[in-house]
């Protein structure tokens, strides 16, 4: 068998800019806008605030940013577990085949890089690395969903999700090959434990700065010093039984540094989980292009039958039913409530108009199982949608898509991305500091210190 972790641990610690295509660099740059963006909006969420506290309650050290907080930097590993929870807590960053690698590897990159005064060029290399690592480990030990998820078993998104935090952290560190391999091989050691169930709380979004920061950390063992192993991803033993009931090892180094999985990211385009957003680009399409309101609106029916959370939950709703819910998410869309943070407070999660609201939303068409749909997307296309609004006057107007907003075959681009960004952030750094910090990033090889960018980034 070949030598996985030295192989991906090879290719990671040598990566330079310079190899890296015009177009992979820009998806690293709108990465970046868009991970951090939906990171600030979420600034006033109670996951987002505790996790900010906790890092600055330790008292950790200057030399990393939390994303909006004012004035408060900590420590690198600190600063990747506040800025990881963050970036998930409104379920709006990207989403690849896999889950959420954004919420590891842009807080990675961006707290080390500020630690040492990195350039714009290795951030982007780090990211990048961190991508191309991660997705490989992640497509290579996906489990036989039927078998594996019927035992109760559950998938493993945030448990691989520490190789995108590792690698990123790495890189900046600047680990060697033999220094890699020991640090990919430490985050298999040390992956979060699986649960079979999401919970009905908001731990799974804490999850995504613990994966984040517990990465990050491997990184740091590995160049203080330990008696390295190097092999964690291989053989009987290796990190795949522990997540999986399968390993495809062919993924471990698929046209490894000729195809660039970064680019098959999806960015999303709503506050949602990732099955929801096709039905409301949609809903916000005949809305918008037969200038409809609530008011005309009889009932939305949905296809297929998707098997994520309905409206029929207590209330208050928990945050993860909440971005689940695509009839709550229809609710929120209708009565006007801006896409952020104001779709998930405590009071709209708690609203009777709005659960009352959701029962306009039916389904019909084919029952899909969400985790085959993900199938789909690693073919590069994406499960057809069809939405019809059936008017209160009888009129019935029908949308059928694929590819939402931010999909990689209808992708951002870097104007709506920094559009995008200002949106989110304005209101918390101010309209100046978020258009400076857009331009910025859309300029990140020119920077020569990243403490110049990240220092926009303090909220008001």
């Amino acid at each position: 068998m070949k030598e996985y972790t030295k192989i991906l641990a090879d290719y990671a610690a040598g990566l330079k800019y310079e190899e890296l295509p015009a177009d992979v660099v820009e998806q690293a740059k709108k990465i970046i806008l868009h991970t951090i963006a939906v990171s600030i909006a979420s600034s006033n969420m109670s996951p987002t605030v505790n996790a900010a506290a906790v890092a600055a309650a330790r008292r950790s050290g200057p030399d990393a940013t939390i994303w909006g907080a004012k004035g408060v930097r900590v420590s690198p590993s600190d600063a990747v577990y506040a800025n990881g929870t963050a970036a998930d807590v409104l379920d709006w960053e990207d989403c690849t085949w896999t889950g959420h690698a954004s919420a590891g590897a842009i807080p990675a990159s961006f707290a080390y890089g500020e630690q040492k005064h990195a350039g714009g060029r290795e951030v982007i290399t780090a990211i990048v690395a961190a991508y191309e690592v991660y997705q490989r480990i992640a497509m290579a030990v996906q489990p036989d969903f039927d078998t594996y998820l019927a035992q109760g078993r559950g998938w493993g998104l945030v448990n691989w999700q520490i190789f995108a935090s590792a690698v990123a952290a790495g890189k900046m560190l600047g680990l060697d090959a033999a220094q890699m391999a020991a640090c990919i091989s430490r985050a298999a050691y040390q992956a979060p434990t699986l649960m079979g169930k999401d919970g009905d709380g908001d731990i799974y979004h804490y999850a995504h700065g613990i994966a984040g920061r517990s990465g990050a950390e491997s990184a740091e063992i590995t160049r203080q010093g330990f008696e390295y192993y190097a092999d964690g991803l291989e053989g009987d033993t290796g990190y795949w039984l522990y997540v999986s009931n399968k390993c495809d090892w062919d993924w471990m180094d698929r046209e490894l540094g000729k195809t660039f999985y970064i680019n098959e990211t999806l960015l999303k385009h709503w506050p949602a989980n990732v099955w929801v957003q096709a039905p409301l680009d949609g809903l916000d399409n005949i809305c918008t292009r037969e200038k409809l309101t609530l008011a005309d609106i009889a009932k939305v029916r949905v296809s297929p039958i998707i098997d994520i959370y309905s409206a029929e939950n207590p209330l208050p709703m928990g945050l993860i039913q909440a971005e689940y819910s695509l009839p709550y998410c229809f609710a929120c869309y209708l009565t006007g409530k801006k896409p952020s943070e104001d779709w998930y407070s405590l009071e709209s999660r708690s609203s009777k108009e709005l659960n009352e609201l959701s029962g306009i939303v039916e389904y019909f068409g084919p029952q899909a199982n969400r985790l085959h749909m993900f199938e789909i997307f690693w073919q590069g296309t994406f499960p057809e949608t069809t939405v019809e609004v059936v008017c209160r006057d009888g009129r019935v107007f029908s949308e059928t898509l694929r590819g939402p907003k931010g999909h990689p075959r209808n992708n951002f681009t870097m104007a709506e991305e920094k559009e995008f960004f200002i949106a989110r952030t304005a209101e918390f750094i101010g309209a100046e500091n978020a258009a400076k910090f857009a331009d910025g990033v859309e300029k990140l090889e020119d920077c020569a210190d990243l403490n110049d960018l990240t220092a926009l980034l303090a909220g008001k």
